[in-house]
């Protein structure tokens, strides 16, 4: 009898492991990820709440952005843009009355515009918000909007041509 007995006790101990190696088994998994998920919470919202991104210095990286832009694409009126681009590219087509993308209304021959060097053309004040709004590209073409990226972008991809085709069609 005294063997049945330490075989009860011995067999509860057991269940008590597996129940206890059960429970750690779900626990730990379940408190790394609810910290892990803290950690994330706190690395994306607390930048936020924190609030290092004052109204004026937003402001001052917007001024920054579209000084650059004033210095690498001209505001022009839209028939000189046009007269200039048949005369340089006469194989391309120049619409006489483009729309803007941007806002969708017509441009007219007096309207202020940027023209891109991928030869779209936009208003002024269209791709003016565009490009502050941290655009980079061009709204149709997706080509950078001020020619140091694009020709950084540029070696990037002559870079990347140079390795063999992922897939070939045959």
């Amino acid at each position: 009898m005294a063997n049945d007995t330490d075989y009860e006790i011995g067999g509860s101990n057991d269940n008590n492991k597996d129940n206890r190696s059960a429970a750690i088994a779900i626990v730990l998994p379940a408190l790394f990820a609810i910290i892990i998920i803290i950690l994330l919470a706190i690395a994306f919202l607390l930048p936020r709440i924190t609030g290092n991104d004052s109204p004026e210095s937003k402001e001052e990286r917007k001024k920054k952005r579209l000084a650059r832009l004033n210095k690498t694409i001209k505001v022009q009126h839209f028939v000189d843009w046009a007269n200039k681009q048949r005369d340089e590219h006469p194989e391309a087509p120049i619409t006489v009355h483009p729309i803007c993308v941007i806002c969708l209304d017509e441009i007219e021959d007096a309207a202020q515009i940027r023209g891109l060097g991928c030869l779209h053309v936009f208003h002024q004040e269209c791709l003016d918000d565009w490009f502050a709004r941290w655009n980079e590209y061009c709204p149709l073409c997706h080509r950078p909007i001020i020619q140091a990226m694009k020709n950084a972008k540029k070696h990037v991809r002559d870079e990347q041509s140079q390795l063999p085709p992922v897939a070939m069609m045959v």
